[in-house]
C-alpha cells in the first residue's frame, strides 16, 4: 500500500486542528495505526472488463474518488469529504449513500496514483457484509480501448465466505457494468 504521507506523522495528532481530526482518526483506523489488523487468510476478489474508450477517457470517469456516485447503480449520492494539512498530506473519507435506504458505507482512500490511474481505499463502516476490507480500482490500456479493474481483500462478517466473496463479487460486476455503460455515452 502506497500512502501519500509516513505513517508516523498520522500517530502523532496533538496538533491537529479540532476539524481534521475525525478524519484522521477514520484514517488511521482504515491505515493500522489503530484497531486494524490484516487477516492472514483473507478473501479475494477481482473483476474486470474491457471498455471500448481510451484509458484517460475512462480514468475521467472513474479516477475521482466521489465519480462511484455517477456510474455504480447501487450508490444514490456520494459525499465527499477532505482535508489538506499541507502539500504532502491529504485525506479524502467518502460517503456512500447506497440505494434502498440500506445505509451508508464509509470508505478512506489509502493511495493514489495518477499517472498509474489508479486509487486504493479501505472500508471503514456501513452495510458490507465484510471487515478488513482494502481495495483498488485501475484503468489499463488495453489496444484503443481500456481495462477496468476492481480487487479487493477482505474478511467475511455476518456470513460465510462464499456469500461474501458473492456479495462483493456482485458490488463489483454491478460496477464495472456501470462503467461500461457510461464510457459509451
Amino acid at each position: 500500500m502506497s500512502l501519500p504521507f509516513r505513517m508516523a506523522d498520522l500517530c502523532d495528532d496533538g496538533d491537529l486542528r479540532p476539524g481534521v481530526r475525525v478524519l484522521w482518526t477514520v484514517l488511521l483506523m482504515a491505515a493500522g495505526c489503530i484497531g486494524f489488523s490484516a487477516s492472514a487468510s483473507a478473501l479475494e476478489v477481482t473483476r474486470s472488463r474491457d471498455i471500448a474508450a481510451p484509458p484517460a477517457a475512462v480514468w475521467a470517469l472513474v479516477g475521482d474518488f466521489c465519480a462511484i456516485g455517477k456510474w455504480h447503480p447501487q450508490v444514490e449520492r456520494c459525499i465527499l469529504s477532505s482535508d489538506e494539512d499541507d502539500e504532502s498530506v491529504r485525506v479524502q473519507v467518502r460517503g456512500l449513500v447506497v440505494k434502498g435506504g440500506l445505509g451508508t458505507i464509509v470508505e478512506v482512500e489509502t493511495g493514489r496514483d495518477e499517472a498509474a490511474m489508479t486509487y486504493s481505499y479501505s472500508f471503514v463502516q456501513g452495510p458490507l457484509p465484510v471487515s478488513a476490507y482494502n481495495a483498488s480500482l485501475s484503468v489499463r490500456p488495453n489496444g484503443a480501448g481500456s481495462t477496468v479493474i476492481l480487487s479487493g481483500t477482505f474478511d467475511a462478517a455476518g456470513m460465510s465466505d462464499a456469500e461474501a466473496v458473492a456479495d462483493i463479487a456482485g458490488v463489483y460486476e454491478q460496477g464495472l457494468a456501470g462503467i461500461a455503460r457510461e464510457a459509451s455515452h
